[in-house]
């Protein structure tokens, strides 16, 4: 948290991008509407599973157009495909791991696993998300993000 414990003002372009387990958001809206009650600019993006999730997929998402991205998945001991939840935690540590490699915040991707419908824990997701979101500055990989030179 910045200096004096306020909180960034968050940019008005910051990109939030979902990427969530049908089985744990059935229903987009679900996730959709809270974010934007919240304030926050986005979309969701269904996936058959958290396990289909791949670390390059996570990057590419954050070179292409967001600021902070996540992964919702089912419980491991609820994911219809045994392991996809386990898979999903590795493959987003794998991802934070290359983040940190070549200098950009580990925080710009999170995770939450969340059984359908869990109210509670999705309002506190959104919450969480919101609290990152508003840490971060936006990100300089993003495509069209300045790039910090000046063209001549």
């Amino acid at each position: 948290m910045p200096e004096g414990g306020c909180q960034k003002p968050m940019s008005t372009d910051f990109q939030i991008v979902i990427l969530a387990c049908q089985q744990a958001i059935p229903e987009v809206e679900a996730l959709a509407g809270p974010l934007r009650a919240a304030g926050l600019k986005g979309r969701v993006v269904q996936e058959p599973c958290s396990s289909k999730v791949e670390p390059y997929q996570l990057l590419r998402i954050l070179a292409g157009d967001a600021d902070l991205l996540w992964v919702v998945g089912c419980p491991e001991d609820r994911c219809l495909l045994l392991e996809g939840s386990s898979r999903m935690g590795k493959r987003v540590a794998y991802a934070q791991k290359l983040l940190a490699e070549i200098g950009l915040e580990t925080e710009r991707v999170g995770m939450t696993r969340l059984a359908a419908p869990d109210t509670q824990n999705l309002a506190a997701m959104v919450g969480e998300i919101e609290s990152r979101a508003a840490s971060l500055a936006p990100n300089p990989a993003r495509r069209g993000a300045p790039s910090g030179k000046e063209s001549l």
